[in-house]
């Protein structure tokens, strides 16, 4: 697929920025609970577990996985709404957002809740799924808002 310049910039970056700035507060949202001792979310080393199949050291693997994907949703949602002639923004964010995170809750409930290799996520609660959906539309909104605003230059 052919890039085309955006207002004299490269439209790589602003999903790439996006994605980082996404991804950041994204993971923020969901660690903040668990710092603040009334949450038991604990995504990174949820999915860090699912490569290395123990708890020990699975926080750098989950990270690293969690922060590709974010910004490789970014560019996911940017080619999307880029071929349906509709503008990436910060409300078409929160939309891909919702949509994204509707998915996750639901992947979360299934395999994260009932198929975890690991037995002490089998048991997360209602709250586990609900966050993810809540810090998907965050992310939606922020890409898209980072991403239209790189637009705007």
């Amino acid at each position: 697929m052919k890039f085309h310049y955006c207002h004299g910039m490269n439209n790589w970056l602003p999903p790439l920025l996006g994605g980082l700035v996404g991804t950041a507060i994204m993971t923020f949202s969901l660690l903040l609970p668990k710092w603040l001792g009334f949450g038991q979310v604990d995504v990174i080393r949820a999915v860090g577990t699912l490569l290395t199949r123990k708890v020990h050291h699975s926080f750098l693997p989950g990270f690293i996985l969690h922060l590709l994907s974010g910004i490789i949703f970014a560019y996911v949602y940017y080619f999307i709404l880029t071929l349906s002639h509709i503008p990436f923004n910060a409300l078409t964010g929160l939309l891909m957002g919702t949509l994204h995170g509707v998915v996750v809750m639901l992947l979360v409930s299934i395999m994260i809740m009932e198929h975890h290799p690991i037995a002490y996520y089998h048991s997360r609660g209602p709250m586990t799924g609900f966050a993810q959906l809540l810090a998907h539309m965050l992310y939606g909104t922020i890409v898209g808002a980072v991403v239209q605003l790189m637009s705007m230059r």
